[in-house]
């Protein structure tokens, strides 16, 4: 049995009591969800996810051998961390795109103008879903908003 199946089973094995508590907070229906609504759909997600993972597991030939992912994985969480700290000062819209454009382009490897254009893409459309339609109040910062928004 590979790590893969393993980490499947434990995934769809803690997924089970989460389901049942978030039963007991009453679901709801989608037009009007209870306060166990969400957790039990990613309780549910992560039971299915786990159990593609012990049903199609990565051969274990598949991984790179000897290429560590730690660098990767220190510039996820520092971007992160300065998201946090520069949300407020630079503005909802220029903080995204910024942390968008770094995971693009050193954490996937994508091109210069491919991670530029989908990070403000992204960070626009996100803004006009949360702000414009939603109503929620975002920090502006840097970037001037048109009136409305």
């Amino acid at each position: 049995m590979n790590m893969e199946r393993i980490l499947g089973a434990g995934a769809t094995v803690l997924a089970i009591p989460v389901v049942a508590a978030s039963w007991g907070y009453g679901v709801g229906s989608p037009n009007s969800p209870g306060a166990g609504f969400w957790p039990l759909l990613i309780a549910l997600a992560m039971a299915a996810l786990g159990l593609s993972l012990m049903l199609h597991p990565t051969p274990d030939g598949a991984a790179a051998p000897g290429k560590s992912r730690w660098g990767k994985f220190v510039i996820t969480l520092g971007t992160l961390a300065l998201y946090v700290v520069a949300l407020e000062p630079l503005g909802y819209l220029a903080t995204t795109a910024l942390l968008l454009f770094v995971q693009f382009r050193w954490v996937e490897s994508l091109s210069l103008r491919v991670s530029a254009g989908i990070a403000v893409a992204t960070a626009v459309v996100s803004l006009l879903l949360f702000r414009v339609l939603l109503k929620v109040p975002l920090p502006v910062g840097v970037i001037p908003l048109p009136q409305g928004w």
